[in-house]
């Protein structure tokens, strides 16, 4: 057994880690903290540790901004509700929301102190509690 296959385990636990939330989402900021602790963890240089998560990724390939939706019963494209926009803003985040880029929440829940999802499918523009609340 050669490194490969320690660092091809220790990818798959990376992984299950931090995607333990949302399986469907390792954006950036998530495979970047995978690189750096795989290379902290097996003294490889940055790009040593980004080659060997682009093979890990060759058979599992890579997905962002993703998420489940009960609705719709499939994995979708996550996109962000917005709440309380200026009157300035409000135009500009029309467009926006038209172009199915954000999803504009409904201010009223907030100030009610009920919870409200920060993050919606771009299908059905259902509120995805799970990935998210406030």
């Amino acid at each position: 057994m050669g490194i490969e296959d320690d660092v091809a385990r220790a990818l798959a636990e990376l992984h299950a880690h931090y995607l333990k939330a949302n399986e469907y989402d390792e954006g950036d900021p998530i495979f970047y903290r995978i690189n750096y602790r795989l290379a902290d963890t097996f003294a490889l240089t940055r790009e040593q540790a980004e080659q060997y998560h682009a093979q890990y990724h060759k058979s599992r390939p890579r997905q962002i901004s993703g998420g489940f939706c009960d609705r719709c019963n499939k994995v979708v494209t996550i996109i962000p509700v917005i709440y309380g926009i200026q009157d300035s803003d409000l135009e500009r985040v029309k467009v926006a929301e038209s172009e199915g880029r954000l999803i504009i929440g409904d201010i009223g829940q907030v100030r009610a102190g009920n919870k409200v999802a920060m993050f919606g499918c771009k299908e059905c523009k259902g509120g995805l509690e799970k990935y998210g609340t406030f």
